[in-house]
Parts: C-alpha cells; sequence; structure tokens
C-alpha cells in the first residue's frame, strides 16, 4: 500500500485503511456516485497498444480504448455519468404537446415520442458545457480538422446573429 513519492516512501492513501473500513460500514452520502466518477480522469498510452482512461491517484485504468480519441471521450462523459440528471422526461403525455422535458423540475420543452434517449443525450451535453476540462477532453478528441470546420461554422452563425 506504499509507493514512491519524491524518492521517499509515501502511503497511496492519506487516511488509514481502519478509518476508509469503519467509513465504508455506513451508508454513502448522496454525493458519492459524483465524487467517484469526478475524477479527475487521465489518458496515457500503454506500451503494449492502446490508451488507459485512469482517475488520479487511482488503482489501475478504469478503462482501455484501442484509439486515443475513444479515450478522450470516455474521459469527457465519465464526470456526467455520476451525477444527479438534470433533465428527466415526464411519463405522462400531455395532450397536443407531447411529453415534457423538465429540467430542476421546471418543464423546458416536449418531445412528441416518449425518447429517452433524447433526454440522457441532453444530460451528457449539459455536463460536458458544465466543465470546461471534461468538454476539452471532447475537443481533442474531435481532432483539428473537424475544428476548423466546427470554428468557421461557428464564426458564420455568430456574424449573421450579429447582424
Amino acid at each position: 500500500m506504499r509507493s514512491r513519492l519524491n524518492g521517499s516512501t509515501a502511503p497511496k492513501n492519506a487516511f488509514t485503511e481502519d478509518y476508509l473500513a469503519l467509513l465504508n460500514e455506513r451508508d454513502e452520502p448522496i454525493t458519492a456516485a459524483e465524487a467517484d466518477s469526478a475524477g479527475p480522469w487521465g489518458i496515457e498510452d500503454l506500451p503494449q497498444g492502446g490508451h488507459t482512461v485512469f482517475r488520479a491517484g487511482g488503482d489501475g485504468p478504469y478503462a482501455v480504448f484501442s484509439r486515443v480519441e475513444l479515450a478522450q471521450v470516455a474521459a469527457a462523459v465519465l464526470p456526467g455519468t455520476g451525477r444527479e440528471k438534470r433533465y428527466k422526461l415526464g411519463r405522462d403525455e400531455e395532450a397536443g404537446r407531447g411529453y415534457p422535458i423538465t429540467r430542476f423540475g421546471e418543464t423546458v420543452g416536449y418531445v412528441g415520442l416518449f425518447d429517452e434517449d433524447l433526454v440522457a443525450a441532453l444530460n451528457v451535453i449539459d455536463a460536458l458545457l458544465s466543465s470546461p476540462n471534461d468538454f476539452a477532453w471532447l475537443l481533442e478528441a474531435a481532432g483539428g480538422l473537424a475544428l476548423q470546420h466546427v470554428g468557421r461554422i461557428s464564426m458564420a452563425r455568430a456574424a449573421a446573429a450579429s447582424r
């Protein structure tokens, strides 16, 4: 349970095993899922090929991918997987409007079909937009050519909106 740090032997965890075992007997707080997925996440190339996604200070890889951009996407979305979902899909269709989509309990839109995948995607994007660090992983995964196109499209839309 010890590792070398700056030439000295240091524990891997600042808390004793006895203390952590005592805490593990309790129910986890409501923030535990978010803390578990928050990271920070890193990516390293593996000598045998592939790319690992790992939690800084964690034990071993969380995931391994064959392509670096897949590892970057995983590192981008992992923090949002433990967050409380901001968007929810109503179970009951409202006549003439569809199924309500709510954010923090307020109806923000409607969808004609019961589309849980749409709401899941809204939550993923919401998590990315809330964290510049995680969004940066996604941009890196997109690559230079895609970002050149995105930059041109975004600039044209901004110019058109300012007219």
